[in-house]
């Protein structure tokens, strides 16, 4: 399939991701048409088949760390061309600028004409990959610098008699100990090759080796290669071992003054979950074969490890993974749905003899109660409803959330010997009661009071969270034909996906929103492509029976038709708590819980959707501190809220000549071994292999560093890809 793009003003992001989309969608010939400058064309693509052709001069680092495709430039190339190349073939019908070819460790290079300096910097072999670069005309200072592997041609097509290699004293080759350079029809001054290089005559096998490529050079830019051929050639190679590997290798008997400290970090999907998750840890575990304590390791952050985090959750780790910057995220949502098989709770503590009370069974309550169950106290619930689960049973939709998956957890979460009270609604009474029959009452009753815009027609709008929570009970709900979902959220969605399964066809349904919906981008998508409408921003004026008026950015009104469902906001129902803890409530409603959740009554802590709307991500975390909290407090010891240092994004080095993958093929199963284990030790010993002294050892999980051999010179914390190693003072 040929696929056409015109690059003509596309930043550089824009185009490249253009044409990762078009490569997975099967596309395997792209030309590239008015490219002006754009970076990283072609970098890191591995699919051997496709074909990238480029019309215009392209910017620098093209093809960087390509694997496999073939990438012709109609045109000039910029500096940098081929850097760290691993396979495939560039092919540059012009000139070509500095720095090509630079740690190049595979493929095939073709410049038809001149190129600048430092071309072939660090070309090495790897395995039985060895690089080719065939420049058609004449190089710049520095040709071959540090060479390692690999052959580096220079054709001198045009016979030119002077700057052949560049002409600055001692720059030809300087530093190379691995590879080959072949340069045609010179006599190259003696002053040029540099430390460590030696000219010699090539042999046979060398000249038929050439050949091959000088052939391979002509059949790309239309020439006769026996002319080239048939011209004398000189070859340069190393004159011995590294040259300057003292440089590399110290020998000097000083320290910098500085030693390795090692601390596991906060990887940043950790730091981008609400719960601080610590997926690194995970991940971990699952590349050791610890399934049990991978799955021991989440119930100590959360007890809706498999409905929360497998299906609901807006996945913000997956935002942060650093692998999604190399090609995809590591797949959270669906390594947390393997865990459905292992849902053995973990045992309590032994029993303190604390009886601890929860108001309301939703996720925030159920979070707080499974870790004081865990701790060793009697817990009782009492819940207004008939079961548990708050909104996610009664609001979230069955398809985004299963009733099978959700009770998954809530039968963990209830064998733990919690006592639960159904039917239960709590008053101011019942609360007083309540209060002295425990040693601590924690309020997590969520926010379900709906809120309706306040607009001339507002008795035409529906509130949604009575819709929803109708609609999950089966109760006969006439929706009609048409409907006007206000407010873009997730429980939009919901309501989207509780309409079509009344009936209504998704083209008859608008979602308007003042700004852009809130919805997780996936479920928005799909519903587009089944035919809703979102439109924003528009502002509510009227509703009426038949449908509502709204004003656009402009203020032209639109009319839109259909029955009105409102998904702006719900505040809280609180007033059952005793005065002085209801003048502690914002203008909303809300307790605000700041840090701690306890109130003027330190026997009382809220929690939830009480202090707050957010995810029920954001519930678990300040359910599970509130817990620690009491906990604490219960036991009489100081509560210290748990930090985690953040790992430093430059100290992680991620691994750019990592193979490009796709979702598709590769097993859930084994998403931890695309993990790139940020701010996690994962005994991948490149520290030890790094270390010039042999200072640092490793048994088992125990590293040691002998501060009699270590200088301090670093390189074990640069070649800790997980940012753990960071250098101090001694």
């Amino acid at each position: 399939m040929t696929v056409v793009i015109n690059a003509r003003s596309m930043h550089y992001r824009e185009l490249n991701e253009t044409v990762r989309e078009q490569v997975e969608a099967g596309a395997r010939h792209i030309i590239l048409k008015n490219v002006r400058g754009q970076r990283y064309i072609g970098a890191g693509l591995t699919e051997p088949d496709l074909v990238l052709e480029i019309e215009g001069i392209p910017g620098e680092d093209l093809g960087f760390c390509l694997g496999g495709p073939t990438i012709v430039v109609r045109g000039h190339g910029q500096n940098a061309v081929a850097n760290t190349m691993d396979s495939g073939t560039i092919v540059v019908h012009g000139l070509a600028g500095d720095a090509l070819a630079y740690g190049m460790r595979g493929g095939r290079l073709f410049v038809r004409d001149r190129v600048g300096y430092r071309v072939g910097i660090h070309m090495k072999e790897y395995r039985d990959q060895k690089p080719a670069v065939v420049i058609g005309a004449t190089s710049g200072d520095f040709l071959g610098e540090y060479m390692a592997g690999g052959t580096l041609v220079v054709l001198n097509r045009y016979n030119e008699t002077v700057s052949v290699a560049g002409q600055a004293d001692k720059t030809l080759a300087t530093g190379i100990h691995g590879g080959e350079i072949f340069i045609f029809n010179y006599q190259v001054p003696s002053h040029l090759p540099g430390i460590g290089a030696t000219i010699t005559e090539p042999a046979a096998s060398d000249l038929e080796r050439v050949r091959a490529l000088v052939e391979e050079y002509c059949s790309h830019f239309n020439c006769e290669p026996g002319p080239l051929l048939n011209r004398e050639a000189v070859k340069i190679v190393p004159t011995g071992s590294r040259p300057f590997s003292k440089f590399y290798y110290p020998s000097y008997p000083v320290h910098t003054g500085q030693k390795p400290a090692q601390a596991e970090k906060a990887s940043p999907c950790e730091a981008s979950c609400p719960v601080g998750i610590p997926t690194g840890r995970f991940l971990r575990h699952l590349r050791l074969g610890e399934t049990e304590q991978a799955a021991a390791l989440i119930d100590d952050y959360s007890p809706f490890r498999y409905s929360n985090c497998g299906f609901i959750c807006p996945h913000l780790c997956m935002e942060g993974c650093s692998r999604g910057k190399v090609d995809f995220p590591v797949r959270t949502a669906e390594l947390a749905r393997l865990f459905r098989a292992a849902a053995k709770p973990p045992s309590p503590e032994a029993k303190t003899g604390k009886k601890i009370s929860v108001i309301g069974a939703g996720p925030a309550g159920l979070t707080a109660a499974w870790f004081l169950a865990r701790a060793g106290h009697n817990v009782e619930i009492f819940e207004a409803a008939s079961q548990a689960g708050g909104k996610l049973h009664q609001v979230v939709s069955r398809r985004r959330l299963p009733a099978a998956d959700l009770a998954q957890d809530l039968s963990r979460i209830a064998s733990l010997g919690i006592k639960f009270h159904f039917n239960a609604k709590v008053g101011a009474i019942e609360f007083n009661y309540i209060l002295s029959d425990s040693h601590h009452v924690v309020v997590a009753t969520g926010a379900h009071r709906p809120l309706i815009p306040q607009v001339p027609g507002k008795e035409n709008i529906i509130a949604g969270l009575d819709f929803l929570k109708k609609f999950n009970r089966g109760e006969k709900i006439v929706a009609g034909q048409r409907a006007v979902l206000i407010g873009g959220g997730d429980v939009a969605i919901d309501g989207i996906e509780a309409l079509t399964e009344l009936g209504m066809k998704p083209e008859h349904i608008t979602v308007i929103d003042i700004k852009t919906p809130a919805a997780r981008p996936a479920d928005r998508r799909r519903w587009e492509e089944a035919g809703v409408t979102f439109r924003y921003p528009l502002f509510l004026r009227e509703a009426t029976p038949e449908g509502i008026v709204a004003d656009d950015a402009a203020g032209r009104p639109v009319f839109i038709p259909g029955g009105a469902i409102a998904f702006i906001s719900e505040t809280p129902q609180l007033d059952f708590l005793p005065d002085q803890i209801q003048a502690q409530l914002d203008r909303r409603g809300f307790f605000p819980a700041d840090g701690s959740c306890l109130t003027c009554n330190p026997r009382v802590s809220i929690i939830g959707d009480a202090t707050g709307l957010g995810l029920v991500a954001h519930s678990i975390a300040k359910a599970r501190n509130c817990a620690r909290e009491v906990d604490a407090m219960l036991r009489g010891v100081p509560y210290v809220p748990p930090v985690r240092e953040v790992v430093n994004r430059h100290d992680l080095h991620l691994d750019w000549n990592t193979p490009l993958e796709t979702p598709a093929g590769i097993p859930v199963q084994e998403e931890h071994r695309r993990c790139l284990h940020c701010g996690v030790c994962v005994q991948c010993d490149h520290c030890i292999r790094a270390c010039p002294r042999q200072a640092r050892t490793r048994q088992g999980n125990d590293f040691t560093v002998n501060l009699d051999l270590c200088g301090g010179c670093g390189s074990c914390a640069a070649a800790c890809r997980g940012g753990v190693i960071s250098m101090v003072q001694r």
